[in-house]
């Protein structure tokens, strides 16, 4: 059989029950099961292929087709060109948190900046987008889930990365020492719309990374309030934000003693990432 065979059967079964990523989930489960690079994809090499592996295939298809994400089905999740470990434990990296680590590394790059600080590490997929495209920066990763520290650990040592630090805190109070970029990805759920939320998030994302309080916007409090005393008088702190946030989050920073001083939109052209630096 072709591997054209194989990739078109995949994808029109994810289809026939309105899966939108069909066409990537199928290249993404074609690649895990049979091992396939991205150029033996495009060879399209006819192949064949056992019983072992077949019955993987239908299995994974199945479990897609339940609503399970790929990511959760492979226990790895590609940011940034590198593939992270994922589990119950920590988020599932998004696309748009690569929006994020860009800013960083403009910021990081345009002022040589060196000490940086994540609040609420997860994965460690933001700092470890950072630090694997920066020469000579140290990174603290904070979070309140051990087993969110095991995890990134894991991530960032199986991606080559040694100069960070990760502790467990309750957000900076833990820590007694000057930054000079602050970078977060904060839960921004409203409490009351997590039900809500889409079956692959909802069932498989853990409530501690997505729940953002009443409003949304507590965990930003708390980040604004304590990034004033950890943060160099130069230095910057860029978080990301829901869709309908911008104006809210922007309000609690300034009456934290910050200047909004960008906003960056995504893909669907919605405010994604703002970035913040200290009144003067």
């Amino acid at each position: 059989m072709q591997i054209s065979e194989i990739y078109k059967t995949t994808k029109k079964k994810l289809d026939n029950l309105n899966i939108e990523s069909s066409e990537i989930d199928a290249r993404v489960i074609i690649k895990n099961i049979f091992g396939f690079t991205d150029k033996e994809l495009i060879m399209d090499n006819k192949i064949s292929f056992s019983k072992k592996e077949n019955d993987l295939l239908s299995k994974v298809i199945t479990e897609r087709l339940s609503g399970k994400p790929l990511s959760r089905i492979f226990g790895t999740k590609e940011f940034f060109s590198m593939d992270f470990v994922i589990n119950k434990y920590v988020l599932d990296p998004r696309p748009d948190s690569e929006i994020l680590v860009e800013e960083a590394l403009g910021y990081i790059k345009e002022n040589n900046f060196k000490f940086i600080l994540e609040f609420g590490v997860g994965s460690g997929c933001i700092i470890g987008g950072i630090l694997k495209n920066s020469e000579e920066v140290y990174a603290l990763g904070v979070d309140i889930s051990e087993k969110a520290i095991n995890t990134a650990k894991v991530n960032l040592l199986k991606n080559n990365i040694s100069n960070f630090d990760l502790v467990v805190g309750d957000w900076g109070s833990c820590i007694n020492k000057k930054f000079d970029l602050i970078v977060s990805n904060p839960p921004y759920i409203k409490s009351n719309d997590i039900k809500n939320l889409a079956n692959e998030v909802k069932e498989h994302d853990p409530l501690l990374s997505l729940d953002g309080g009443y409003d949304g916007l507590q965990c930003y409090r708390a980040i604004a309030d304590q990034s004033s005393s950890l943060l160099d008088d130069k230095g910057y702190v860029i978080v990301e934000i829901g869709y309908d946030q911008a104006n809210h989050v922007g309000q609690i920073f300034a009456d934290s003693g910050f200047l909004l001083m960008n906003k960056v939109k995504d893909i669907s052209k919605l405010d994604r990432v703002l970035i913040f630096k200290k009144k003067k």
